[in-house]
């Protein structure tokens, strides 16, 4: 562990917000999609240099005012990102720690980065304090630490690759797109960023750990490489001695409905959990059975080995990533 400084003058320094996203119903401006949220993220910088972080790093950094909110979904992310730290796909955390905020700080406003004028009101150079800088092998310290910290006035912490791909939201999502989703991917590439998605969490259950926040916001299409992202686990569980075949059918309801659903018809299943901030209540109480809705256009593009794959999906009929996997290769060998 080092302690260093948080001065736009001199050190590090928190630029501007990255969880803002142009969408919000069929409008294009930009909303904070993590507002009500247990984190605030922006970009970190140097002032003297680089970061050592690789370029543009994202800060992800707990809530001042929703500190018991925060807690549980920190210490479940802190273990779950270094559990799964060599798994290919995942948005890595570079670094972790606590930040102490100067006395006095003032946190800047949610805003929509519409304009110079707010984005300049929605940057955090002002913030100013300590963070104590913990390397991958030093995780456990900073579990040990947390309650501690957290007492003492620390804010906990991950440093994060940033995401530079596609947005799957702003590719698939029937709204955002006004219809035209079905024009920015095949469905040979539906099927396999879905194949990617189960290889995946195949792996993550594997280690123990469950995601349950399948929003279409936290995956990232990189078109060049034809290869998924995802990041954001802290509404997930680190379960590496506990894991059940219950909680890991529950993982794939969810992804079926929300996620799947998504890049499949260009929108959730009718009664998922809503995209927007999400708290764990809101998942653990989801509906553990859906049906499928396709607009004409959709009807169109699916045949009917995939609708009624979906429609199996939705109904909870696959326990595992891997038999969905299975599924999934079979329809994208079909596909020409």
């Amino acid at each position: 562990m080092r302690e260093t400084i948080l001065d736009s003058q001199s050190g590090f320094y928190l630029a501007e917000p990255l969880d803002t996203w142009l969408t919000a119903a069929q409008q294009d401006f930009a909303i904070p999609e993590a507002g009500g949220s247990s984190a605030r993220v922006f970009l970190l910088k140097n002032a003297v240099g680089k970061t050592g972080f690789g370029p543009d790093p994202a800060f992800k950094v707990m809530r001042h005012n929703k500190i018991a909110y925060a807690k549980p979904l920190f210490l479940e992310e802190f273990n779950i990102l270094a559990g799964l730290h060599s798994l290919n796909g995942l948005t890595p955390m570079l670094q972790a720690g606590y930040l102490k905020p100067a006395l006095g700080t003032v946190w800047p406003p949610e805003v929509a980065p519409l304009s110079k004028v707010l984005q300049k009101q929605g940057e955090a150079t002002a913030i100013r304090g300590t963070l104590a800088l913990f390397d991958l092998d030093e995780i456990q310290d900073v579990i040990d630490q947390f309650e501690e910290r957290l007492q003492d006035g620390w804010l906990a912490f991950l440093i994060l690759e940033r995401r530079w791909e596609d947005n799957l939201y702003l590719l698939c999502d029937a709204g955002y797109t006004r219809g035209n989703f079905v024009r920015n991917l095949s469905m040979k590439q539906v099927l396999d960023i879905s194949i990617q998605i189960c290889d995946i969490l195949e792996q993550a259950h594997a280690k123990g750990a469950i995601y349950l926040d399948h929003k279409l916001l936290h995956y990232y299409w990189n078109e060049y490489r034809q290869k998924v992202i995802m990041l954001d686990w802290n509404i997930g569980h680190w379960l590496p001695e506990n894991f059940s075949p219950e909680v890991q059918h529950s993982d794939m309801v969810q992804f079926s409905s929300r996620a799947l659903h998504h890049i499949f018809t260009g929108r959730q299943a009718p009664g998922s959990v809503a995209v927007g901030p999400n708290r764990p209540e809101d998942i653990a109480n989801a509906p553990t059975h859906y049906k499928a809705s396709y607009s004409f256009d959709v009807q169109n593009r699916l045949n009917a080995d995939e609708m009624g794959f979906l429609e199996s999906a939705l109904d909870g009929s696959f326990q595992t990533p891997t038999e969905m996997k299975e599924k999934l290769k079979f329809l994208y060998n079909k596909r020409q």
